[in-house]
């Protein structure tokens, strides 16, 4: 049985967790193909698929690996269960509000030398602004609100140097992604 592209496994629960895994399911892939592949369903429902269009679209630049996607995680912020498991993840220090994803890969830094910039695989815009990394707060598609914590952990990223964004939909990560790093489909 194949596994579920990320359009089928979010459209499944219509839960945020399903967006959740939808984009990370989608950046596993990118990481791996590029966003031309990772953006075709088949590359998840036929066995070897995304490998054989990759050999074949190597020299596309939207077919190039995205190896920034490497460190992009989620951040366990949510319910823990039983009041136990609550009290055991708060005293591990997770805390409410922090962003479901987070990517620690800075843009366009204003204190890398121009050496290093001229180094990196992406053109860097004079106007580009500068970012330490990108947290998103991931949201169902159809539904979700920030809560005032969340939108508080927002501020307060955003004043110390991250892009910070509250997204609806798993699609729409994905483009914040790709937008983040200079990247298209």
């Amino acid at each position: 049985m194949a596994a579920l592209d990320p359009w089928s496994y979010a459209a499944k629960t219509r839960k945020e967790h399903a967006e959740q895994v939808a984009l990370f399911k989608w950046a596993n892939m990118a990481r791996l193909f590029g966003p031309i592949i990772a953006n075709s369903p088949l590359a998840y429902n036929l066995k070897g698929w995304a490998r054989q269009q990759h050999d074949n679209w190597k020299d596309t630049p939207g077919a190039q690996p995205m190896p920034e996607l490497k460190w992009l995680h989620a951040v366990h912020n949510q319910g823990h269960g039983d009041a136990i498991r609550g009290a055991q993840a708060k005293a591990e220090g997770v805390k409410a509000g922090v962003g479901d994803v987070f990517l620690p890969h800075p843009r366009y830094p204003g204190l890398i030398a121009s050496r290093l910039i001229s180094a990196l695989p992406y053109a860097v815009p004079e106007t580009a602004n500068a970012y330490a990394g990108l947290y998103m707060e991931l949201k169902r598609k159809d539904a979700g609100k920030p809560s005032d914590i969340q939108l508080e952990f927002q501020a307060d990223m955003r004043t110390a140097g991250y892009k910070s964004e509250i997204i609806h939909g798993w699609e729409l990560a994905r483009d914040e992604l790709l937008a983040y790093l200079g990247r298209t489909t």
